[in-house]
Parts: C-alpha cells; structure tokens; sequence
C-alpha cells in the first residue's frame, strides 16, 4: 500500500472516533463563598461538589477546565453557549429554558441524578429573640438572599420582600453590621460563616429549614457539543459516587472545620 491510500484509510478509520476530541469540558462555577458546596479561592473552584464533579469526569476519562464566575454571570454564560455544564444549579423552569436537567429534576423533591441535597436555613442576629417554627411570613425583614439565586424566588413566591445582594458575604455583613432583618443560607454555608473573625459569634443559626433542594451538574442546550448518551453517563456516575458512603465522608471531613 502506497503513502497515499495509507493516508485514506487512516483517515476513514479515525472518522468515527473524532467526536471525542471534544474535551475539555468547560465548566463554569459560582465564585460566591457557598462553602462547604462550591466557593473561589485564588480564583479556583473549591468544594464537595466541584470535587464530586473533578472525580466523575476523571472515571470516565473527560478532562475539564472550571472557570468560577459571579453567580448571574455565570448563568448568562450558560445561557449563551460560553460553557459546556454548570457546576451546580438547582432546577427552575425559567433555567430548563436553556440549560439541560435530568429528567426528575422538575418533578422530584429528591432527584435520583443530583450532585446532593442541599438545605436552606434562617439566619439572624444572636441578639433577636426570634425563632424560625416554619412560617416564611414571620422572618425579620429585611430577608436577604445572594443575586440570582433561587431561594430568593421561593421566597418571593410566598409573599416575602426579599433584599438581593451581590454575594453571600454582602448578606453577611449587612446582618451583621445592621443587627436586623435576616439571611438565608445552608446550615454547612452559616458554620463555615462563623468561623470567620468578622462574623465568629455574630449569626444565630434556625433549626428548622425552609427548603430542602436538588442541586445538579446542568448543561447548556446552546452550543452543546457532549452527546446526551455522555452527559447521562456523567449524572449516572456523578449518582454512583454519592451514594458511595465512604468516599462522601471523605468529601465532608476534608471540608469540616475549614473557614
């Protein structure tokens, strides 16, 4: 066989294999200090749900580039086509416009394909004698939330004023140097919170939580170069791994005590 029907046939042959030079896959993350679950430090994404991401992508042989940006930024990425996934959102129908959930994730309190379970907590002064029994209309206002994010429009949704601030230490400082309203947050986020010198003493945690969600590795529908047999295979990994006790534990303990 002559150099020039050698070619061809190489050619030929590498045509089928050629859609899997489509990594990496660029990720985007929310900068925002959502510890223990996603947060920036010197500018690279950290936390159980990007490590649980990192590790799934690695044991089906995808390599990826994570790119931590403001929360509504990143969302606008998304919608454009910037990014291949988000790392991790919850489902909102507004978002399934453009980005691609598993297919409980309208339907289910507790999705089968979540990256966990996140909970949703009131935070107030140490000082207000106020405790959170259930009734969202009965929080000291005013209630503030990070911009965009979806806890806000539960919230909203219930008939409470809700004051939007860029991120999650925004919140913080604000209820902190006020002494009134509230701050919603998950209960890891609010420890981790205390452990900071700015706020150590200063937040008073509420029991009983107001929401429980699912969060997701979501994919853009723009520009979507993984096949959906691959991104199911992402969320079916990603599922395995949760449910892989030892190695959840790990994923806790590693974060456990940090500020």
């Amino acid at each position: 066989m002559n150099k020039k029907k050698y070619l061809v046939c190489l050619f030929i042959i590498l045509i089928p294999f050629s859609g899997y030079c489509r990594d990496p896959i660029n990720i985007v993350t929310d900068s925002a200090y959502w510890y223990p679950y996603t947060y920036s430090e010197d500018n690279q994404a950290k936390g159980i749900h990007i490590d649980m991401v990192q590790k799934a992508l690695a044991n089906l042989n995808h390599t990826r580039n994570f790119h931590p940006r403001p929360w509504k930024r990143a969302l606008d990425g998304m919608k454009n086509g910037e990014f291949d996934a988000v790392v991790s959102a919850s489902y909102k129908p507004e978002r399934a416009g453009y980005l691609l959930f598993p297919d409980d994730a309208a339907t289910c309190v507790k999705s089968m394909w979540r990256i966990t379970q996140v909970e949703y907590v009131v935070i107030t002064n140490p000082d207000e004698s106020y405790t959170f029994e259930g009734d969202l209309n009965t929080i000291p206002q005013p209630v503030r939330a990070p911009l965009g994010y979806s806890i806000a429009d539960t919230l909203r949704a219930a008939g409470v004023a809700v004051l939007e601030a860029p991120d999650i230490i925004d919140c913080v400082i604000q209820l902190v140097s006020s002494k009134r309203g509230a701050f919603i947050t998950p209960p890891e986020n609010a420890m981790g919170l205390q452990l900071d010198d700015r706020f150590r003493g200063r937040l008073k945690i509420h029991l009983k939580p107001i929401e429980s969600k699912s969060y997701y590795m979501a994919f853009s529908k723009k520009n979507q170069t993984l096949l959906f047999e691959e991104i199911k295979a992402i969320w079916d990994e990603i599922a395995r791994l949760r449910e892989n006790e030892p190695f959840m534990k790990s994923l806790f303990d590693k974060y456990q005590g940090k500020p």
